[in-house]
């Protein structure tokens, strides 16, 4: 077997079950994994199924063998062939092994592959195993060896997929990779159940053509539904096509199969929760973390998952205890905190009622993305939460100076600076700069977007505090505006509380004027809006 590099990006996230559908189908699915370069998923599944009845011990010893083989380790190769004849001395295949041992050692390989041969006449596939051996052992110099074999069989069976396999592994070790998705597709062709020549093609073409390579996997599947590589394999080609929940359906079904992988639970509460199914991601990594060892690392990315889960479903209580679990616990040496780590723990913090411990967050992740306005400008809220104004303007300054500013923006920076000009204890010369900004800010975004309502508002109540108590008028061109632009909409609902500060502002300008007759009128006009106000029901009877 040839180690070919596929175009294939494997996930980085990494899986616990829903509805059972497959049943596995033992040893033979670490072959598979064999077949398509999964060293280490083969051998895990080799092993797991080795003392099971149904096992042919000698063709799982091949495979062991052969995977050692390619990791380097001889000895241990050696040993399961031994291993393998032992159980079978008629399996032809560890024959194979110890031949492919021998013809790494560029020693003669003859009589262990006679043996083979002899064991099995004119068998495609033992011959195309013995190309493999012929081309891991040394391509170009038993390149006429190969030949013959691929020969051979196409003369015995000219259908049979494995010698096209072979051919189309040769072409993508050269990185051909339209050749070799040529091959894969004739194999394929010629035997509609070959998973080796399905899975090796998605992976040769995902990147050409996903769609299709994703359709030859769903045909795959519907013919051998219960296969554990092909459910994985067509799961992570839905998640890297962004294609998150049919991800997170397959894999659920994967999942039950058992021939999964326990790095795969982990993998499937991500994909829950990339397939926006929050309560099961949250429930199946509570369960998982009550099942892993305290210094299992996969704790640490569990624990994540909840917090980010609670965040998505709003429960900010829960959500907070788990940022204190999650930033609590010893981080893995090979792991690093993400943004999103932060400001969910920031946002769960804010909701919660704590503004200073969100800030604390919300600062983590601005040093790891420092010009990312969306956490620029949850910061400056946490800040403004928190009552501290003059920040919480600083970080929105921060975004108009870089130009990184919506309209929205110069509102709130408006209304942060006219926050700092009304604190308690302001100076006089406090008062008048913040003041300054505060206006110089709202009318920018007034010619921006005109007529809005809570633009208009907000000019009007910076003159009104501008003016104090002295209710000179100074607001009350802005306040008439607003009634006319509050007068002018087909629906006023929502807009009681804009309605009671204008004609709250100009009964009382008109009173202080002496009119009150105007002022009278513009009192009753504030009832209707505010008839629950019993005081100011009681105020205008008197004028009568």
């Amino acid at each position: 077997m040839m180690k070919t590099k596929f175009l294939f990006a494997s996930l980085l996230i990494a899986g616990t079950a829903i509805a059972a559908q497959a049943q596995g189908q033992g040893y033979k699915d670490g072959i598979e994994y064999y077949k398509v370069d999964q060293l280490d998923n083969a051998k895990e599944l080799l092993e797991r199924n080795l003392n099971a009845a149904s096992t042919d011990k000698a063709e799982a010893f091949y495979y062991l063998g052969q995977i050692a083989l390619h990791q380097g380790d001889v000895a241990t190769a050696q040993s399961y062939f031994e291993k393998g004849v032992a159980a079978n001395a008629s399996n032809p295949y560890n024959f194979v092994g110890q031949a492919a041992i021998a013809l790494k050692k560029g020693m003669n390989a003859k009589s262990q592959l006679d043996a083979a041969r002899k064991l099995s006449k004119k068998d495609c596939k033992l011959e195309m195993e013995i190309a493999r051996a012929y081309y891991d052992a040394n391509p170009t110099t038993y390149a006429k060896d190969i030949e013959k074999c691929i020969k051979n069989a196409r003369k015995w069976n000219a259908t049979d997929p494995d010698s096209y396999i072979f051919e189309a592994d040769t072409y993508a070790d050269k990185k051909d990779w339209g050749a070799a998705a040529g091959n894969y597709e004739l194999a394929f062709t010629n035997d509609p159940n070959n998973v080796e020549a399905y899975v090796k093609y998605a992976n040769t073409y995902f990147n050409v053509n996903p769609e299709m390579a994703i359709a030859r996997l769903e045909e795959l599947n519907a013919n051998k539904p219960g296969i554990a590589l092909v459910q994985r394999q067509l799961a992570e080609k839905y998640y890297s096509d962004n294609q998150g929940a049919k991800a997170a359906e397959k894999y659920g079904e994967y999942i039950n199969n058992p021939n999964h992988f326990a790095q795969d639970e982990v993998r499937y509460v991500q994909l829950l929760f990339f397939g926006e199914k929050y309560q099961q991601s949250y429930d199946l990594a509570t369960s998982l973390i009550g099942k892993l060892a305290a210094t299992d690392s996969k704790v640490f990315y569990m624990r994540r998952m909840q917090l980010y889960n609670l965040d998505q479903l709003e429960q900010w209580e829960k959500a907070v205890q788990a940022g204190e679990a999650f930033f609590g616990m010893a981080k893995p040496a090979d792991a690093t905190y993400e943004v999103r780590d932060y400001t969910d723990y920031a946002k769960a913090l804010q909701n919660a009622g704590m503004p200073e411990e969100a800030i604390v967050q919300y600062d983590k992740a601005i040093e790891l993305n420092p010009n990312n306005t969306d956490l620029i400008r949850n910061l400056g809220d946490s800040y403004a939460d928190a009552s501290d104004y003059l920040k919480a303007a600083g970080y929105y300054q921060k975004l108009v100076d870089n130009k990184n500013n919506t309209s929205q923006d110069l509102f709130t920076l408006s209304n942060y600076y006219y926050g700092v000009a009304a604190a308690d204890g302001a100076d006089a010369a406090t008062v008048s700069k913040y003041l300054g900004l505060a206006k110089q800010y709202a009318n920018q975004v007034n010619e921006l977007v005109p007529n809005n309502v809570q633009i208009v508002n907000q000019l009007a109540k910076l003159a009104k505090f501008e003016e104090g108590d002295t209710n000179k008028g100074a607001a009350l061109g802005a306040y008439k505006q607003l009634l006319s632009i509050l007068d002018a909409k087909d629906d006023k609902s929502g807009y009681d509380r804009y309605y009671k500060y204008a004609y709250n502002y100009l009964a009382t300008y008109y009173f202080t004027k002496g009119d009150k007759e105007e002022a009278k009128e513009y009192y009753e006009k504030w009832l209707e809006h505010d008839p629950d106000n019993e005081p100011l029901r009681q105020y205008v009877e008197s004028l009568k």
